[in-house]
């Protein structure tokens, strides 16, 4: 049959190269589709990838348990500072004593670039991210005020919110959860076995100071949390060095002169000294019903030893307590590194009053042989070698009660000797240390009756008499102003919350300059309790315990 296409149509139709082309020119197209897809999704991919491990590393930094700032801030400041706030859609968080939940969602819309060509102008991207953290070793260390203040209806109620605290924390503790307590008043004072594990200088070493184990820190161990086993820490001596004398007499009195066991800023005791971690019920309700109430206040010291008990510079003394017994096995190696994800360190810090400006002696008059001579009688005298006045010629020796002239109207004037006063006019007293002088003797009554009145000349008696208080001792601040200890105070907060470390402040029925101290040292507004009945008190330490309950029953 005849084609019916022209000859030219026909020589076209036949010919086979020119489908090669076409075919060609399809599969490039094919292929350029294809790639285009492939650079679109990969692109997709990677934004999904930067979207998903932003909030994988916001949503980690928010659930931390050791940083204090609201977790959803926390989250959203993350998110932003990747650029990528606006894809963000929600933030839910679960947030609780010992565990913390952040779970986040974000969606973006990624443009394509060579799917449009398909119909598709856009990629839908979603990505979620939870992280949590919880802790299932708890150390806790309730720091407690002991002060004066704190006697009566105050004590028996701190008793009482304690034990329920002690009972809530521990109630079917699987030994996760440890309680240490820290009694402070104007000192802490350590009892003398964990005393003996630190470097303490100037020891009493008297049979009548053995219950007296404080230590004088210095200003520098506020700066960090924990206290160095190597760490020189002078004893605090048993010592008046807090009252005056009402009156200077100009001949002898014994008025002022023995010390006031309550003006003392270490009283001895068995009882208020520091609880080493324990979980034993009845054992802490025995230690608190025993605490008494005595001294002055320093909150700063308190909470220092509350965070050293918290520190890892402690673990090398817990485990020494754990061989002997003293502490249960369970807590060998405690107090665990900061940066353990599964443990939770938390200070539950109560006072009711303020920082009381301290008074400590100087190292120079802490131990050692004094110039000071006892008789027999129990009158005093002391030597001086240099400084004397005129009239005492080579007569080295002071007896303030003396007057062999009879010159003084009203009492006993005072003499030069060559010896000491033994007792009688033919015998010689018996010389103490600075340890048994402070026993024996006020301060101030020895700063004036033994120094400001023989020596004055040049100098006058009052003059005298300061400077010799002041080389005696230190002291900072007032009942009402501590600068110094406040500043303290809130460096060791800083210090201790930095590493993670929770602080619940508590401030009962105290003056407004203790509730802004302890309120500040808070790991937050919602860290502090102000109770202002012995009611208030117990639902305050309740409503920390219920906390950490809860997180026993989630483990």
């Amino acid at each position: 049959m005849r084609n019916p296409l022209p000859r030219p149509l026909r020589r076209f139709a036949a010919r086979q190269d020119g489908s090669l082309l076409v075919f060609g020119l399809f599969l490039f197209a094919t292929f350029f589709l294809m790639s285009g897809m492939a650079v679109d999704l990969m692109r997709t991919e990677n934004r999904r990838t930067a979207l998903t491990q932003t909030l994988d590393r916001c949503a980690l930094n928010a659930a931390a348990l050791r940083q204090t700032l609201d977790p959803e801030t926390v989250m959203r400041d993350c998110v932003d500072r990747a650029g990528l706030l606006s894809f963000l859609t929600d933030v839910n968080v679960t947030n609780s004593t010992g565990q913390r939940s952040v779970e986040a969602t974000a969606e973006m819309s990624v443009e394509t670039l060579f799917m449009g060509a398909s119909g598709v102008d856009q990629i839908a991207v979603n990505a979620r991210s939870k992280a949590e953290q919880r802790a299932t070793n708890i150390e806790v260390v309730l720091v407690l005020d002991v002060s004066g203040s704190m006697a009566g209806t105050k004590l028996t109620g701190l008793k009482t919110a304690a034990r329920n605290f002690v009972s809530t924390v521990l109630a079917n503790n699987n030994n996760n959860i440890s309680i240490a307590v820290v009694p402070y008043n104007g000192q802490v004072n350590l009892g003398a076995s964990l005393r003996s594990k630190y470097n303490v200088t100037h020891l009493p070493n008297l049979t009548a100071t053995a219950d007296v184990n404080c230590v004088d820190m210095p200003t520098s161990v506020y700066g960090y949390a924990g206290i160095p086993r190597s760490l020189a820490l002078p004893a605090t001596g048993w010592v008046d060095a807090y009252n005056t004398l009402e009156s200077f007499p100009s001949t002898h009195s014994t008025t002022g002169m023995t010390p006031d066991p309550d003006s003392v800023w270490c009283p001895p005791s068995t009882v208020n000294v520091v609880r080493l971690p324990d979980n034993n019920i009845t054992a802490l309700h025995g230690y608190i019903n025993a605490l008494t109430a005595i001294g002055a206040t320093s909150i700063n010291a308190g909470l220092k030893w509350g965070g050293a008990l918290l520190d890892p510079e402690a673990r090398s003394i817990v485990n020494d307590f754990v061989t002997a017994g003293t502490v249960p096995a369970a807590f060998r190696d405690r107090p665990f590194d900061y940066s353990r994800r599964d443990a939770l360190k938390i200070i539950v810090l109560m006072t009711d009053g303020e920082n009381f400006g301290d008074v400590r002696l100087n190292d120079d008059y802490r131990t050692g042989p004094s110039p000071i001579f006892r008789g027999t009688d129990g009158n005093y005298s002391i030597q001086h070698v240099t400084g004397r006045p005129s009239a005492a010629g080579s007569n080295q020796f002071w007896v303030p009660h003396r007057d062999p002239d009879g010159r003084s109207r009203n009492g006993l004037q005072g003499e030069w000797r060559s010896t000491s006063w033994g007792g009688t006019t033919s015998t010689q007293g018996t010389r103490l240390s600075w340890q048994e002088v402070w026993q024996n003797l006020n301060v101030s009554w020895v700063a004036w009756h033994l120094y400001a009145r023989p020596l004055a000349g040049t100098l006058s008696e009052a003059t005298i008499y300061t400077n010799q208080i002041n080389a005696f001792r230190t002291r900072r601040g007032t009942n009402t102003s501590t600068p110094d200890m406040d500043a303290e105070l809130q460096q060791i907060c800083t210090a201790t919350k930095s590493q993670g470390v929770l602080i619940y402040g508590v401030a009962f029925s105290a003056p407004t300059r203790g509730i802004n101290t302890v309120s500040n040292c808070a790991s937050s507004t919602g860290h502090f309790f102000e109770s202002t009945s012995t009611t208030a008190l117990n639902a305050a330490f309740q409503a920390i315990a219920t906390n950490i309950t809860q997180l026993r029953l989630i483990n």
